[in-house]
């Protein structure tokens, strides 16, 4: 079996690229025939958005120049975006694999296409069905995302293949500071992503006179950060915005805190792999109720509290704080365990791999 790997690699990074990267690597290391084509342009990633642009059109058509590798493959392993725009952008591979009998496996990364699906209507949503109901599998993030794909495939053609984080993150085991709440969020620092009512929180904390420190990391959105600016001049040295890490210095970062948030209520969001890199670490986790999150989250691991709620978090970071030495011992051996079981790239890679080979027969 020879696959082809149609989607976007970094750079950028983010979710999506990043785990198209790794599951690219693990065909390398396992020996599988397989080929590639980068959607990533100079001026398009996979945050295609809903709005079309002449721009990011035409910078896309090089791109199928790589469609004449679907010829010489035996599955194509898709991982569009998930608006109209972002499924139409792949329908040259989409219509070659449907004139060519080649089977396609969508692999969905977020919690919007169903919901995009919802929205269509007259043509648009003719074509969104067409392109999405002849592919041989689709694959989804976890059990609860599963929906996205109603009215357009069959149950029995949808996966669930849950994401995963570097391995190195399981190479050491963390030393957890006890003394007093160390937390971090990592992730883009966006409004739908939560940053604002974290800041909030520790604004709260901070009024409450609860000592802490707190790494941000990722890159801001612009359209907030008049917004991000003033709440971090409030908050003080307390507080330490790093902007985009990677790499030893996330692994750092991450391992040296206690208390990983991500009350996010992004309306793509489907299981954010900073998440799972919280648990890999040992951290506390403090999340959101929304998308995929309560598959892999619950009150073993943390606390999940209602999106845009900064009192919410501000009072699960006072539970924390009134016994940290206990929280720590109660849930971060705990959650790292769960995640170096469950969320790994050798097991992100073979259920992929199960579903690729499953379709090809």
């Amino acid at each position: 079996m020879k696959v082809l790997l149609i989607g976007p690699f970094p750079l950028p990074i983010d979710g999506c690229s990043y785990a198209n990267k790794i599951l690219q690597q693990n065909f390398v290391t396992q020996r599988v025939a397989h080929d590639m084509v980068n959607t990533n342009t100079s001026v398009i990633s996979s945050k295609q958005g809903n709005k079309f642009s002449f721009k990011k059109a035409f910078s896309f058509i090089p791109v199928y120049l790589g469609a004449f590798k679907i010829f010489s493959n035996d599955v194509v392993y898709l991982t569009p975006g998930q608006t109209f725009f972002g499924i139409v952008k792949y329908s040259p591979f989409i219509l070659l694999c449907i004139l060519l009998n080649k089977p396609y496996v969508i692999h969905v990364h977020g919690n919007y296409l169903g919901k995009q699906y919802q929205l269509l209507t007259g043509v648009k949503k003719k074509i969104f069905h067409f392109l999405l109901s002849r592919c041989a599998a689709g694959i989804v993030l976890s059990k609860s995302l599963v929906h996205n794909f109603d009215d357009l495939l069959p149950l029995d053609k949808v996966f669930v293949v849950e994401n995963f984080v570097d391995d190195t993150l399981y190479a050491t085991v963390p030393q957890k500071p006890v003394n007093k709440l160390v937390i971090i969020y990592l992730s883009n620092l966006m409004r739908e992503k939560g940053i604002l009512d974290v800041l909030d929180a520790l604004l709260l904390l901070q009024k409450a006179n609860i000592p802490f420190e707190a790494t941000i990391a990722g890159s801001m959105e612009v359209g907030i950060k008049p917004e991000i600016e003033s709440r971090l001049q409030h908050l003080g040295s307390s507080v330490n915005y790093v902007n985009t890490i990677t790499g030893d210095k996330k692994k750092q970062k991450l391992q040296e805190a206690n208390v990983f948030i991500l009350p996010t209520y992004y309306k793509m969001e489907g299981q954010p792999i900073s998440l799972l890199e919280g648990l890999a670490t040992g951290n506390i986790i403090i999340s959101t109720q929304h998308a995929g999150i309560p598959d892999i989250i619950n009150e073993k691991n943390g606390y999940l509290v209602k999106p845009q709620s900064p009192a919410e978090i501000a009072d699960c970071l006072r539970i924390i704080n009134a016994d940290i030495t206990g929280n720590v011992e109660k849930f971060s051996a705990f959650n790292r365990s769960y995640a170096a079981a469950t969320f790994t790239e050798k097991r992100f890679f073979e259920n992929i791999f199960k579903v690729l080979k499953l379709v090809a027969k």
